[in-house]
């Protein structure tokens, strides 16, 4: 979106999941499997302990970035996800920005909403 746009408000919508819904299907797999599945064994719990430690450690890398960058945010924490929105800053931006520090576009979802700023035509 043009930066001088007065039109439109861009609503951008981040959400980094603690879970994946198939993993089998992400590249390297930055995400934990699905709990539902745990082995309830103390050696299990262990290792899955260490894989919400790197889960959430990564998630944690991509939003200081993002916190670094902009400080126009709104984050809500959700049971198996964080959800960060922001209406002042290009989603381009977040992008390049995640991007060049080697975060996939797997190990997170982004959504953007427009809406007019003076009302319905």
């Amino acid at each position: 979106m043009r930066a001088d746009n007065e039109m439109c408000i861009q609503r951008v919508r981040i959400v980094f999941t603690f879970f994946a819904k198939n993993p089998r299907q992400v590249k390297g797999n930055p995400f934990l499997t699905d709990n539902s599945q745990l082995n309830l064994w103390p050696a299990s719990l262990r290792g899955f302990s260490q894989r919400l430690t790197k889960r959430l450690e990564r998630i944690a890398a991509a939003m200081e970035l993002l916190l670094t960058a902009h400080s126009d945010w709104v984050i809500t924490g959700k049971n198996d996800r964080i959800i960060m929105e922001t209406e002042t800053w290009d989603f381009t931006e977040i992008l390049n920005i995640l991007e060049q520090q080697g975060f996939r576009a797997e190990e997170f979802a982004i959504t953007v909403e427009y809406t007019r700023k003076w009302g319905v035509l």
